[in-house]
């Protein structure tokens, strides 16, 4: 088939209506890239915009606190209205990442995480974030771009069944097998960066705001990754959006060519401050569930699961996993909604296991994890070169049923057993265990140094991180008369 004529059987988005995100976008770069003729309608970049939202939330996660998501949508907003009329609805929204990240997804949907939100010092600072990113989603840099993907991907073992359980775990997280964990973004050319730095200080300045700020927001955030790591550029944030002092420059230069007629904030330094006070900070959020070594706790629905030693663990809104290293089994798990008992729905497995892969259970036993009923399936599925053991586990607590799905070599039969049955209610102690970083807000006293206050209000940061954190030039400068952010360990509980 000629090249023309395969585009323009392509190109619809209706024939694009049901391609996974991450394939969409390979195909959108392929077919920018190779069919000139080739429209990318804003409703198919909204169509796939939607989907990756899904991605984001099931897989990432969104950060939970209602009224710091209330400032970002105000702060969008009023960037939003200046930019006059738009084919594009913009939504905002808080990633449960650690890291200082902020992107874009095709049709308006723009993120910025938990860890960018705690290094913002200045609500201009912010706005050119925000801006930036609504810039590469105006100027359409999506649509030129191959995506790539955030997260690491699971394996595929042989055999028959196999095939029918990864399906029915693709259904648990949400996700094909081979995707899981897997976001996929766009990385951007150095040009793209620069036009998207462009065009967000002038639409920082219509809104008016200090165009200038977006270098000291990138600034502060390189600082910040490289006290935490020692290295320059290590954070997912770089990875998309590269910092160096030539961009700096351009900043400052295109910063110096534009009018601003300086509006009052939404919220000057204080106010913002209590909007970020109390935010989770540590690399893990409690609201999502720990890991303590290789045990989950999770304080919001009860319960713990040790998974096998030096096996990777990896935890979602949707499921918390767990594989081998050399991709040998796999474990995860998370609620299920299936309607009716738990004996009920290990019936219809059975039944499905049968009617699709022509196989029975190798044992199917009730019993009890911890104090809580369960029934599991286990089948050895002997078409491949070697036996791969696959394992069905359904869990009543007394608030939630639980799905736990595991597929593995035999070998690891022992090791999928011992970790599905530790599932079980937290005790007194593990539930006063889980906590974090959270982030608090204090008052400098009169000549104290930001080393002093560290040690008085028992900071989790060093003195170069929270003078970093908290846009002074070093730790030595004058910290009087202002707010100063600090973290602090804090236990988790469900009410929080």
């Amino acid at each position: 088939m000629q090249l023309k004529q395969m585009c323009q059987r392509i190109a619809t988005s209706e024939q694009l209506r049901h391609i996974p995100v991450a394939p969409a976008i390979l195909l959108i770069a392929a077919m920018v890239s190779g069919c000139a003729t080739t429209v990318i309608t804003p409703e198919l970049e909204e169509e796939l915009g939607n989907e990756m939202s899904v991605q984001v939330r099931e897989q990432i996660g969104l950060y939970a606190d209602a009224d710091l998501d209330d400032y970002l949508q105000r702060v969008g907003s009023r960037l939003v209205a200046s930019l006059g009329p738009t084919q594009y609805t913009f939504r905002f929204a808080i990633v449960d990442q650690f890291e200082p990240n902020a992107f874009a997804s095709p049709g308006g949907f723009i993120y910025v995480s938990r860890g960018l939100l705690a290094q913002m010092n200045d609500e201009a600072e912010l706005a050119g974030v925000l801006a930036h990113e609504i810039s590469h989603v105006t100027r359409r840099h999506h649509a030129r771009q191959i995506g790539r993907s955030v997260g690491a991907g699971l394996f595929t073992l042989p055999g028959k069944a196999v095939g029918v359980v990864s399906q029915d775990l693709g259904n648990l997280i949400n996700a094909p097998v081979e995707a899981a964990g897997q976001v996929y973004l766009s990385s951007f050319s150095r040009g793209q960066e620069s036009e998207a730095d462009a065009y967000g200080m002038r639409l920082a300045a219509n809104a008016g705001y200090n165009p200038m700020a977006l270098a000291d927001a990138l600034s502060g955030i390189e600082r910040t990754v490289e006290a935490l790591t020692g290295k320059k550029h290590e954070a997912s944030f770089f990875d998309s959006h590269p910092t160096t002092p030539t961009r700096v420059a351009d900043i400052s230069r295109e910063s110096a060519t534009l009018t601003v007629t300086p509006s009052p904030p939404i919220a000057d330094q204080r106010q913002l401050y209590a909007h970020l006070d109390g935010m989770w900070v540590g690399v893990q959020n409690p609201q999502q569930g720990v890991f303590a070594g290789q045990t989950y706790l999770n304080a919001d629905l009860d319960f713990s699961i040790t998974f096998p030693d030096k096996w990777e663990t990896m935890n979602t809104p949707r499921f918390v996993a767990a594989a081998d290293p050399d991709g040998g089994a796999y474990l995860a798990l998370g609620g299920s909604d299936t309607p009716g008992s738990v004996t009920e729905i290990i019936e219809g497995m059975v039944q499905k296991m049968r009617d699709d892969a022509g196989i029975e259970p190798a044992e199917r036993r009730t019993l009890s994890v911890g104090s809580w009923p369960a029934e599991v399936l286990r089948y050895d599925d002997n078409s491949g070169d070697k036996t791969v053991s696959l394992y069905y586990m359904l869990v009543q607590s007394p608030r939630d049923k639980f799905m736990l799905v595991a597929m593995g070599f035999a070998e690891f039969r022992d090791a999928l057993g011992e970790s599905a049955l530790s599932l079980r209610p937290l005790t007194a102690v593990q539930r006063n265990s889980v906590g974090g970083l959270r982030l608090r807000v204090t008052q400098a006293g009169k000549g104290e140094s930001l080393t002093a206050l560290g040690q008085r209000v028992g900071t989790q940061w060093p003195p170069e991180l929270a003078a970093a954190i908290n846009g002074l030039v070093s730790k030595n400068a004058p910290v009087a008369d202002r707010p100063v952010k600090f973290s602090r360990v804090e236990r988790f509980t469900p009410s929080q």
